[in-house]
């Protein structure tokens, strides 16, 4: 009895597994698929605060749920420290399941390491994988150590297309995760929209805005995630996120609470159900039409972005540097390529020339002079730490702040470094000025240093008074004139400060500025591009903020701290989304626009035959008068 008893048992148990080969075999042929993951974004975390409290509160519920993976669009820092990077890593490291992740603007615009101690922790700034019917892919939107808007760089659309072509499994259902919303403010977002939707994508996942909502990327439903702590709440949560074979369930995630009801549910199969919301317009070079006159002297576009400035040499060479580490020379008469030489990372540091040399950073850590004929290495200086400054040359020296937090004057021709200030303690990202016997420089450690030029010892230091570091003058270009110096910065104030003892002679907030300023040539006037539509001349030699003239320039809403440029009568402003204008420096009367692309000027230079040459985020190299 015993024995059949067993017999009985054993046929049970197989009759059991039958079935369930046959529900599961069932499912496979009739193309049923789901995935349960759990998205967090913005989480904005700031050692020693609550955020980090937060951030454990939310990886034990995790752990403590049913999700599958975990995914991370961007914005897990407040400044981008590296401090604030291995905070992180260290709670999300108690994660009990598989973790994608992606930075965010916030990780991109301030990161002290240009982008690689967030690839050292997580080994990479996109992804791409399966899962049970889907395929998830992540990518990196920037923007690069600069504000203006998001942008994937070139070399990212090719690895993006490249995968989306290659690696999906037939029948597999495509996913998209980002930092940044596909629609306007991610510059190229026409490219990237086109390419997921040339592979099918189903989906499109964002963070950024803080809140759930929903969106019509050009024809690709998108699903705006909320921030690990969103509104007037001090409450934590997440999103977790249900997949099927045709809908979407959202639901706000709240530590120990459970689910609850989706709040939102949305079938990306009907185009009903997010067609009629709203679509960005499409890039408009209409303005081109209006201004017909442009000359376009030369034009290049590089197979990688372009993050920093162009650097002329003799009016005959032009050199720049691109998102994939070759620092390139195009002599500008025949326009051909004449060297290229590749370094470790990005470039981000425009070059400068002194001496028969050609000056700039690199993210590896090092000051570095090339030869301008041939980009062989002359020297180098170690710093230690990623260099992503910009020098200011005078008598074959270069005055540049160093990766480790010093300030360097170096003979450009040999190397050699005549003096080192130590004392900076934050990120020094734009441009000095020298002013007599004196270089002045910003650093993102909320201070405006003053140095002497001949021996490096601090003359004096400001500071806005501000404890918020990102309203610090890191990135910006002073200008010097009529014994003051000039500045604009992320705290929209425009300052005017005593050259010699750095005490305040004005300081208002009357004009929404940003970090774009720039002087006529006799130094009469300085100029600042307002953050809406603005361009505005203030008297340099008056001792309070008088306003010359103000004009509407309609370009828009406006971030981008490319600097203002003169060029003889004429200063030469230049925006977000690849729009040139140039005003008359005496009156503000506008004498022509032109629009070049659809990404941020980088910076803009000019020739003895008044020739504006310019470099864009996208790539684009060019040359208009």
């Amino acid at each position: 009895m015993r024995k059949n008893a067993s017999y009985k048992i054993l046929f049970l148990r197989m009759l059991h597994i039958l079935f369930l080969l046959f529900i599961v075999t069932a499912s496979c042929l009739s193309g049923q698929r789901s995935a349960c993951f759990s998205l967090l974004a913005d989480i904005h975390l700031s050692p020693g605060t609550t955020s980090e409290l937060n951030l454990r509160r939310i990886v034990e519920d995790i752990n403590s749920g049913e999700t599958d993976f975990v995914v991370v669009a961007g914005d897990i820092s407040n400044a981008g420290s590296d401090e604030e990077f291995i905070a992180v890593k260290n709670i999300l490291d108690n994660l009990q399941k598989p973790l994608y992740i992606l930075p965010g603007n916030h990780e991109t615009n301030w990161s002290e390491s240009g982008g690689l101690t967030f690839n050292k922790l997580w080994g990479n700034d996109r992804f791409f994988f399966n899962h049970d019917g889907f395929t998830f892919v992540g990518y990196n939107t920037g923007p690069f150590m600069k504000m203006g808007d998001g942008f994937v760089k070139q070399e990212d659309l090719l690895w993006l297309d490249r995968q989306l072509k290659t690696k999906i499994p037939e029948g597999n259902i495509l996913i998209s995760v980002s930092h940044y919303p596909l629609a306007d403010g991610l510059s190229n977002w026409p490219e990237v929209t086109e390419i997921l939707k040339s592979s099918g994508c189903r989906l499109a996942f964002c963070g950024h805005g803080h809140r759930l909502s929903i969106h019509n990327f050009n024809g690709i439903p998108g699903i705006m995630c909320r921030a690990m702590v969103s509104g007037n709440s001090e409450v934590p949560g997440y999103n977790i996120i249900n997949l099927t074979n045709d809908s979407v369930f959202v639901y706000d995630k709240i530590p120990v609470i459970g689910n609850g009801d989706p709040v939102l549910k949305l079938n990306y199969l009907k185009s009903d159900a997010f067609s009629g919301l709203g679509v960005s317009p499409m890039p408009d070079y209409k303005i081109n039409q209006e201004y017909p006159d442009r000359a376009i002297i030369g034009q290049w576009d590089d197979s990688a972005s372009i993050l920093s400035g162009p650097c002329l040499v003799d009016d005959t060479i032009l050199v720049y540097g691109n998102s994939a580490g070759y620092i390139k020379a195009i002599a500008i008469r025949s326009g051909k390529f004449l060297w290229q030489t590749r370094i470790r990372g990005p470039v981000y540091s425009t070059p400068v020339s002194s001496g028969g040399v050609i000056v700039l950073g690199t993210v590896d850590g090092e000051i570095i002079g090339l030869n301008p004929s041939s980009g062989r290495q002359l020297w180098k200086v170690a710093t230690g730490r990623p260099v992503m400054s910009e020098g200011v040359t005078e008598d074959n020296c270069v005055y540049i702040g160093g990766g480790d937090r010093s300030f360097y004057k170096i003979d450009a021709k040999t190397g050699k470094i005549n003096w080192q200030f130590p004392g900076v303690s934050g990120l020094m990202q734009g441009k000095p000025v020298i002013a007599g016997s004196s270089v002045i420089f910003g650093a993102w450690d909320t201070y405006l240093y003053c140095l002497d030029k001949n021996s490096g010892t601090l003359r004096w230091k400001w500071s806005n008074g501000k404890s918020q570091k990102l309203y610090s003058p890191g990135n910006i270009y002073p200008v010097c004139s009529c014994g003051k110096v000039f500045i604009v910065a992320p705290d929209r104030y425009m300052t005017a400060l005593d050259i010699m003892t750095g005490k305040e002679i004005w300081r208002t907030n009357r004009h929404q500025v940003r970090e774009s300023i720039g002087e006529s040539g006799d130094g009469a006037l300085v100029f600042a591009k307002l953050m809406n539509d603005t361009l505005i001349a203030v008297s340099a030699r008056d001792i309070f903020p008088k306003t010359e003239w103000k004009v509407n320039a309609g370009f828009g809403y406006e971030h981008n701290p490319c600097p203002l440029t003169c060029n003889g009568r004429r200063v030469i402003a230049a925006t977000r989304n690849g729009v040139l204008i140039a005003l008359d420096t005496e009156t503000g009367n506008i004498i022509w626009k032109y629009k070049a692309g659809n990404s941020s000027v980088n910076k803009v230079v000019t020739d003895s035959n008044l020739t504006c040459w310019f470099t864009l985020t996208s790539g684009r190299i060019m040359g208009i008068k």
